[in-house]
């Protein structure tokens, strides 16, 4: 066989090795491709069937959920429900509870409120009947005012013409003030009480045998005068005349000398004028003639500085009878202190003259049963005694235990 053919025969086989080979391959590769498929149609169903049992799942799971969001709203509404109603009873408890706080609140509120409406009502009918009758008072007061005018034009006119009216006058202002300052006639004061230099109209008596005379000096014509004349010179002349005057009753008192026939009980004499005005109207032009007269010991008095004046006194009387009042009740407890001193004396020896009666029967008691009753026993024994129910009794001691009285310490 020569070279070619053994090459060709190499190369013939060598293909066919290839052949074979590819063939091989290729039927191996078919296989796995079928393989591949068999796996890949496995894994599709496989893949298919989860997918409908994830579906499946998916459905139960949303059933599930429906059935627990379900009972999850119920229990939930039950529960709301529930505490609701409960929330609902403590409300309404409270709010029973409010109301009836409110109620107790509110009742006082509306009793105060128709007591006040009664009140206010009460309050109304009475200040429509004050209105009316402060109208009828005014009505009154005006009529009252125009008969005071005329009254008082007719009093002016009397205190200018007469001086036994001014006299008149002064002596009831003068007898009001003592009312007024609580005085009582007879006790605290006298009046018209003649003395050795003449009659002043009081004399008021003060503690420790003191007096203090009064006389009322109404110096008014010229004041009056005034009154009635337009302002100008002759107006202040009335006034100058009067201020004269006024220091002339001054010199009338001093001349009396009133406090003379009281020794030392009187110290001054009080001039009494019926008027504020009249002793400003007077002191307005002779400044000097209230110390004039202090000097002279006549002390120039109104109806305000009288008050005060005769309260005082009233005042000292009252300090005096307290005086008096603690004083008796002094004497009245040092009569009882001395009285009680005595009593106790004598209740104590009526305790000594009980012990010792205690004692004189207590020693007749051990003589009778030492000495008298063991005989009279005997004889009883030989029945000498009458056969009679009266028998012979023991005589029991007595043990007395009397305190003594004492007088108990400051501390106790």
């Amino acid at each position: 066989m020569s070279a070619v053919e053994t090459v060709l025969i190499a190369v013939g086989l060598a293909g066919l090795v290839g052949f074979l080979a590819w063939t091989l391959a290729a039927r191996r590769a078919a296989e796995a491709r079928a393989e591949d498929v068999a796996r890949i149609a496995q894994l599709e169903a496989t893949m298919a069937a989860s997918v409908g049992q994830e579906q499946v799942l998916e459905d139960r799971m949303t059933a599930l959920s429906s059935r627990m969001a379900e009972q999850q709203r119920k229990d939930f509404l039950d529960i709301a429900e529930e505490r609701f109603k409960r929330l609902q009873s403590e409300a309404e408890k409270e709010a029973k509870a409010q109301i009836t706080e409110m109620e107790g609140l509110v009742k006082p509120i509306e009793e105060s409120l128709a007591s006040l409406g009664e009140a206010t009502q009460a309050l109304e009918e009475k200040r429509i009947g004050a209105i009316a009758g402060v109208e009828r008072q005014m009505q009154e007061v005006g009529a009252l005012a125009s008969r005071l005018g005329t009254e008082a034009s007719n009093l002016s006119t009397a205190l200018r013409r007469s001086s036994a009216v001014r006299g008149d006058w002064g002596e009831v202002a003068l007898r009001n003030i003592l009312e007024l300052a609580g005085m009582n006639a007879h006790a605290d004061f006298k009046e018209q009480a003649s003395t050795d230099t003449g009659r002043p109209d009081v004399i008021v008596n003060l503690p420790g045998n003191g007096v203090i005379p009064i006389d009322a000096k109404a110096t008014a014509k010229h004041y009056l005068e005034a009154l009635e004349t337009e302002e100008g010179p002759q107006r202040e002349a009335f006034f100058e005349q009067h201020a004269k005057a006024l220091r002339g009753r001054v010199t009338e008192l001093t001349r009396k000398e009133y406090w003379s026939s009281f020794g030392d009980r009187a110290q001054f004499v009080v001039m009494f004028v019926p008027s504020e005005a009249l002793i400003s109207s007077a002191f307005d032009r002779d400044p000097g003639l209230h110390e004039w007269a202090m000097d002279r010991r006549v002390i120039i008095a109104s109806p305000a500085s009288l008050i005060g004046l005769l309260r005082t006194v009233a005042l000292t009387w009252q300090q005096v009878q307290f005086a008096e009042q603690a004083q008796e009740i002094v004497d009245t407890a040092r009569l009882f202190y001395s009285r009680m001193a005595t009593w106790s004396g004598h209740f104590a020896k009526v305790g000594t003259e009980l012990n010792q009666a205690s004692e004189a029967y207590n020693a007749a008691v051990n003589s009778w049963e030492t000495r008298v009753l063991p005989q009279a026993r005997r004889l009883e024994e030989m029945q000498v005694a009458d056969n009679t129910s009266a028998q012979l009794k023991d005589l029991p001691n007595v043990d007395l235990a009397l305190k003594e009285p004492t007088v108990p310490d400051d501390d106790e």
